[in-house]
């Protein structure tokens, strides 16, 4: 669980103000830099751009001073689990997130709802909270694929992958998946392991076994047609792959729902 102690959204200090607490706050501080600052890190003095951020583990050093103006949004919190390793996000350290106007918003959300005496009000900060660190994850770990893509790949083969993944039931050969992005087959391998972690064929097979798993549960259909509408168009070639990936034939399976 994560519990927010404090926070505020697009505040404004005085000029060349300093920010110095050489044990840290006692909790996690999440600063987004929304003006140049003066960072000292390890004792090693590091200039900022706009929208910098940086994630303070508990009893890390926190020495900070505006260039000139300060405005920055931030969040302390207290977490049973350490953020960092949970989401991947660096500790103690300066990084460039391209989605800090929705990072931005979401401390903004959080400020309106530290404030709040609504309902559920703690289980919806968690909830902001994390919503908030699966978005920075999520950036940075897109943006680290696009740095070692040579020519912007990356969105185009995240569109067909979810085209593909969305019309799971369809024809989806390596000739029709490779005329798309207008690749050669081992070169089109290579890009999408390198930026999914898996072959096509695999990524497909697995959301139709889930799929079909779903539709056992409906009494009004045959096993014929859950392979139909799942795209196998051989009966005993389902079977086979849901043996091996599921545990038991798909007969038994919707017995078992």
């Amino acid at each position: 669980m994560m519990t927010l102690n404090f926070c505020e959204y697009n505040r404004f200090n005085q000029d060349y103000d300093r920010i110095c607490r050489p044990s840290g706050s006692g909790d996690y501080l999440f600063l987004l830099l929304k003006t140049p600052m003066k960072v000292y890190l390890e004792d090693k003095l590091h200039i900022t751009k706009e929208n910098a951020c940086i994630l303070y583990t508990p009893q890390t050093p926190q020495h900070y001073q505006a260039v000139k103006r300060f405005c920055n949004s931030y969040l302390h919190f207290s977490s049973d689990t350490n953020p960092c390793l949970r989401f991947g996000i660096p500790a103690n350290t300066i990084f460039y997130p391209a989605n800090y106007m929705e990072i931005d918003s979401f401390i903004r959300d959080l400020q309106q709802e530290y404030f709040s005496t609504a309902d559920f009000r703690e289980e919806y900060i968690h909830t902001l909270i994390t919503q908030l660190f699966i978005s920075i994850s999520r950036t940075l770990t897109s943006s680290a694929v696009r740095s070692e893509d040579t020519g912007n790949l990356y969105p185009a083969f995240q569109s067909l992958r979810l085209q593909m993944l969305s019309d799971c039931q369809e024809d989806w050969t390596m000739e029709r998946l490779c005329q798309a992005v207008n690749m050669e087959k081992s070169q089109f391998y290579v890009y999408y392991r390198q930026f999914f972690s898996t072959t096509p064929k695999n990524d497909l097979l697995q959301v139709r076994l889930e799929k079909a798993k779903n539709l056992l549960s409906n009494e009004a259909l045959q096993v014929k047609e859950v392979a139909r509408l799942c795209g196998f168009c051989n009966l005993q070639h389902f079977t086979r792959y849901f043996k091996k990936y599921c545990g038991c034939a798909p007969r038994e399976y919707g017995k078992m729902r």
